[in-house]
């Protein structure tokens, strides 16, 4: 078995992003174990009480990410995890024994932190467009992104945009954006919408620095427990 990666994620608006991480790990679900896994996840966080954030379950849709989903963990590094008593210690153990026979293989992980987050919640946009690349001038991208999130507010009508690093792993990338939208259909209206924005873009790409492109693909999330 391999081992199991657990991804710690806080997003809200007003994240001190100085304070929270995540570390993301990738699965192949054996055919037919999705389901399974969801019942299970239900089983052991369905009622769960967190210090801060939670976890999302995710499966991935489309794009040149080869594995079949994601477990999350979402919370303030300095206050992570379920509230003391919430849960007994073996039964971690015993939950992870049995998400293992619905798992054919463990992927690969990375660990890093946000650096801006802007929109509403996962649960309400649960189809995710995920870029990572390798940023060439961090502050000059971070600089440039966090521009053009802003003259696209109103285009982006409170779907999330996230963006932040990996500090372990990330398979060559530096960092990642995260666009939210309702479905892929709406995804693909939000990307119509944003190409009128001609001048913006323009802009950005010249301010933002070079940017070697990694991966590009979209996330559905399925279960999300806790405060995400």
């Amino acid at each position: 078995m391999k081992k199991l990666l657990i991804i710690i994620l806080f997003i809200s608006g007003t994240l001190t992003y100085s304070q929270n991480s995540f570390h993301l790990y990738h699965f192949n679900a054996k055919e037919g174990g999705q389901a399974a896994i969801a019942n299970l996840t239900d089983s052991y966080w369905g009622d769960a009480k967190f210090k801060s954030g939670g976890v999302s379950i995710e499966r991935i849709r489309i794009g040149d990410n080869d594995w079949s989903h994601r477990i999350i963990f979402f919370g303030d590094v300095d206050n992570f995890g379920r509230v003391e008593g919430d849960v007994e210690k073996y039964e971690w153990g015993l939950f992870l024994q049995r998400l293992n026979d619905y798992v054919e293989e463990w992927g690969p992980s990375a660990a890093g932190r946000f650096s801006s987050y802007e929109g509403g919640s996962i649960k309400d946009f649960p189809f995710i467009q995920l870029y990572t690349f390798r940023a060439s001038n961090p502050p000059a991208f971070k600089k440039a992104h966090d521009k053009i999130v802003s003259q696209m507010k109103k285009t982006l009508d409170n779907r999330p945009v996230a963006f932040g690093n990996f500090d372990i792993g990330g398979e060559g990338a530096s960092h990642w954006v995260a666009v939210g939208s309702k479905s892929l259909n709406d995804l693909m209206k939000l990307k119509v919408e944003m190409e009128k924005m001609e001048k913006e873009w323009e802009e950005y790409y010249k301010s933002r620095g070079t940017v070697d492109h990694n991966s590009n693909f979209v996330i559905q999330v399925l279960k999300t427990y806790g405060g995400i």
